[in-house]
């Protein structure tokens, strides 16, 4: 499902008054026993206190240039104009501590960095500490008023795991193999309807909604998708509206062909006969009031597997493939309003395509977590967006903005909190899918979702190692290019947001320096006193004399990183 708040502005753009506000603090990370620029003597002798004589001392290490082509010239030598990385990873399964002295760094942005690569979280180095020089900006607060999240969270779950017990009604074994639709199956659903008719849907809340069927036209494949809008909406989404929906989503070579392209199927064959639709049943786009709160936003879109299923099974099915639009972000959201509905259905689109494919076709197993479920969903929208919308990129415009905004840098990347109090996690997953978008390409991105491997990590993992990286890999990465604001014109290969096409799929640049991003940046005002899993640690430095010189106790399954530009 898609969720999108309000800004103030223009919609997904962002707030007005924040572009005054970019504060950039100067931190003293504590050496764990000397060395560095400026390191905070007594808190590196308050840490080494702690050890006791028959504590023998961690490992030391240095740290290995990790970018190629750069402005690393060497294992501790920065040269050139170009950014260089530096780094080390703890696979020891202890701590160890990092001494390192890079030189050639005098007048450059330096920035060290953190990175837990496992899914537990882990405490800090004791000895290491952020002193604020400079006022800093907390955070903006996420919204807590989160009964919609909860009614979407508790949708994705019954897409990913609840559906199954519908199919457990004993006497309606399962079939074994996907099988021929049931006789008397091809009548159920909205085929054979024209424009004109009316039906009532459920909604989430469990009211039913007369809709009329506005709009009925025929794919590239010959599947029916037709628009239906809430009679009581008619007049707010007016014939060109609804035109403009249909065209975006089954016109030639727009959202449904492309979900095809990359996905496959979002309906077909199956082994629920006595259960669930039949194969070659129409698509429904359903135009609701959500809410009806007179705003726009919110909720946008939602896509519920319940709806797959006969009435025999889930007695409040609406008996449709079907994906569900909020009227009011039509009709009160004026133009941006239209672009976030056209992407929503590319993301609820996805969402549909992942139920069939992944739970009906290979098994309740192979379902995504929720935090891949929703990143592969913004990676479709990366990958479609260029097609169905103009000037317009959700990851460029939306994600990673929010990233920046909601100061995501220390938050699980597995454990999904949508637009929680403390992580915004639609950031997180979509920034993260933008980044492997842009490195690995398409033929990753199927890979990933056709995959017949269990575990979200897991097949994540294999996806990304099927395009010659590693999980590890990409995460530092894809944190050292975020986090550092590393500009685009700078960044060495295997790094940042660069520009991708194939030919048939485009996805536009991102320079996370750019003004609009750094106004809306805020650094983490004080060390945590714990690593997420899969969270990060940002921290910029300085070099004396043109070196930049650190000892830095690097916990077990964290990378530490090192960027200069």
């Amino acid at each position: 499902m898609r969720r999108m708040t309000p800004r103030a502005g223009t919609r997904h753009r962002f707030p007005a008054g924040l572009t005054g506000l970019a504060a950039l603090a100067a931190f003293v990370l504590a050496a764990c026993g000397g060395g560095g620029d400026g390191g905070d003597s007594a808190a590196a002798s308050q840490a080494a206190s702690t050890a006791t004589a028959t504590t023998p001392p961690p490992q030391q290490v240095g740290l290995k240039q990790s970018c190629t082509g750069c402005g690393a010239t060497g294992d501790s030598t920065y040269g050139g104009t170009d950014a260089g990385i530096w780094g080390y990873q703890n696979n020891t399964g202890a701590a160890v501590d990092a001494q390192y002295a890079i030189s050639g760094v005098a007048g450059k942005t330096i920035w060290l960095q953190l990175s837990n690569q496992g899914d537990a979280a882990v405490a800090m180095p004791a000895g290491l500490s952020a002193q604020v020089a400079a006022e800093m900006i907390a955070p903006q607060a996420l919204s807590q008023a989160s009964a919609d999240e909860t009614t979407q969270r508790a949708i994705g779950e019954y897409n990913r795991k609840g559906w199954v017990d519908a199919t457990r009604t004993p006497g309606d074994p399962m079939l074994s193999t996907l099988g021929v639709p049931a006789p008397l199956a091809a009548a159920i659903g909205t085929a054979g309807l024209a424009e004109g008719a009316t039906r009532n849907w459920y909604h989430t809340d469990g009211t039913q909604r007369a809709a009329t069927l506005r709009k009925q036209v025929a794919a590239s494949d010959g599947t029916i998708v037709n628009v239906w809008v809430e009679t009581a909406e008619a007049a707010n989404v007016p014939d060109p509206t609804v035109l403009e929906l249909a065209s975006a989503f089954a016109g030639s070579s727009m959202i449904y062909d492309r979900l095809l392209n990359v996905g496959g199927r979002v309906w077909g064959a199956n082994s629920y006969g006595t259960s669930m639709l039949p194969a070659g049943a129409p698509v429904d786009i359903v135009v609701l009031n959500f809410n009806r709160d007179g705003k726009p936003y919110g909720t946008v879109g939602y896509f519920w597997g319940l709806h797959n299923f006969l009435k025999t099974k889930e007695p409040n099915s609406n008996e449709s493939v079907s994906l569900y639009l909020d009227s009011e972000t039509l009709s009160l959201g004026n133009a941006a309003g239209l672009r976030s509905v056209k992407t929503t259905m590319a993301h609820e689109g996805t969402h549909m395509q992942n139920f069939y494919r992944r739970q009906i076709s290979m098994g309740a197993d192979y379902a995504y977590d929720t935090w891949l479920e929703e990143m592969t969903a913004m990676q479709m929208e990366d990958f479609l967006s260029g097609a169905i919308l103009s000037n317009y990129n959700p990851i460029r415009d939306v994600r990673l903005p929010d990233y920046y905004r909601y100061s995501d840098y220390n938050c699980n990347l597995t454990a999904f909190t949508g637009f929680g109090v403390s992580c915004e996690s639609y950031a997180v997953s979509g920034s993260f899918g933008g980044f492997l978008n842009r490195q690995l390409g398409i033929g990753f991105f199927r890979d990933l979702l056709t995959r017949q491997q269990a575990g979200s990590k897991a097949v994540l993992a294999a996806a990304i190692a099927g395009g010659g990286w590693s999980f590890d890999r990409a995460l530092t990465n894809w944190r050292a290019s975020t986090n550092s604001n590393m500009p685009l014109a700078l960044t060495p290969q295997g790094f940042g947001y660069p520009q991708w096409s194939d030919g048939t799929y485009t996805l536009p640049e991102i320079d996370p320096s750019g003004a609009a991003y750094t106004a809306l940046r805020k650094l983490p005002a004080t060390a945590p006193s714990m690593l997420q899993g899969y969270g990060s640690y940002i921290a910029p430095r300085s070099g004396s004399n043109g070196v930049y010189s650190d000892k830095v106790r690097v916990p077990a399954g964290v990378t530490l990183s090192v960027v200069v530009y």
